[in-house]
């Protein structure tokens, strides 16, 4: 199908020194089978030749915008697209990632069956080596209220990234990608765009392609940027203690799993002995997290790992070692 007469999609796509990449992205969004959309590309102060390759794709293309801003890191960037789109919905890409030719035309469609504000499909993973990891489940599911959407999320039961997703353009007009937060950030917006959705369509097909490569932050050093999950974890707390004070357990539960995650990804990037007072603080505070909340609230995987870290460091890091490597 065409859906010419259909609803406009803005698709924003950030930008920053990603020029190997980005006109393969753009070709994926061009090849989509949902012809009505808008493809924002926002350069955000790249150094090396995306500022030209993103206007030279706006010159070519009808539906193509280049915007230039200046260094302010991709939360910015994509508030710069949301408040540049003129689409009824608006979607998100990474500038070196692709997606299949009929994601949003399937992503309109779950809009559309359910009456829904957020849609979400899900993400395959290409390795380096080009080997592919596909996590779908094809599991189809409708949250009709904010709150059995969260107890979801908090779980680990819903992905985190926006990518994945299609937004109604009036939700996003109510909120913002949190600037001064350098991860993690796609995850907040999220969480903020679930409390004005009335609801919320998933099917667990995977449309999105995540590519891990040698420049991507899956094969960076650990740096200080990463405790910025946490800090986020602890705003949505905050709201949700004063929205759904029934939720905080759910709430305090996603901020253990995110201690955890980083742990991880500190043991895995060689960062524990380097920040060796955030790693002391999060041994201490996983150790006094009260079991019986985290064994009613986390997803299995993350108490797995939480009753790991609670009893040894050691067990922790070999369990990591031989079973979660990604």
């Amino acid at each position: 199908m065409i859906y010419l007469n259909y609803p406009k999609i803005s698709i924003v796509v950030p930008v920053y020194n990603l020029d190997k990449y980005v006109e393969r992205t753009v070709n994926s969004l061009l090849a989509q089978t949902y012809k009505n959309n808008e493809i924002i590309l926002v350069d955000d102060g790249s150094t090396d030749n995306s500022p030209e390759i993103c206007d030279r794709l706006a010159k070519a293309h009808s539906n193509v915008k280049s915007l230039h801003i200046s260094n302010s890191g991709v939360s910015a960037a994509r508030n710069a697209g949301m408040a540049a789109a003129e689409g009824e919905y608006i979607g998100f890409c990474d500038a070196d990632d692709t997606i299949d030719s009929d994601m949003y035309e399937f992503l309109y469609n779950l809009v559309q069956k359910d009456n829904a504000d957020i849609a979400l499909c899900e993400v395959r993973f290409i390795l380096q080596d080009g080997t592919l990891r596909n996590i779908a489940t094809g599991k189809y599911q409708v949250w009709h209220n904010t709150q059995d959407f969260l107890v979801d999320f908090f779980s680990g039961n819903v992905k985190m990234g926006v990518a994945t997703k299609l937004f109604s353009k009036k939700i996003c007009d109510k909120i913002k990608f949190p600037e001064g937060y350098r991860t993690n950030e796609d995850k907040y917006f999220t969480f903020l765009a679930a409390l004005h959705a009335k609801n919320i369509s998933s099917k667990n097909d995977a449309k999105y392609n995540y590519y891990r490569h040698s420049g991507s932050s899956s094969f960076t050093e650990f740096n200080s940027k990463y405790f910025d999950c946490i800090k986020l974890a602890d705003k949505m707390l905050d709201t949700t203690k004063k929205l759904y004070p029934e939720l905080t357990e759910n709430a305090m539960c996603n901020r253990l799993a995110t201690v955890l995650r980083i742990y991880k990804l500190m043991y895995q990037r060689n960062g524990l002995t380097k920040y060796k007072s955030e790693t002391d603080s999060m041994i201490e505070y996983v150790r006094n997290f009260d079991i019986k909340i985290a064994k009613k609230h986390l997803g299995k995987n993350d108490f797995i790992r939480y009753t790991a870290l609670k009893k040894s460091t050691v067990l922790f890091k070999l369990m990591t070692k031989l079973f979660d490597r990604y």
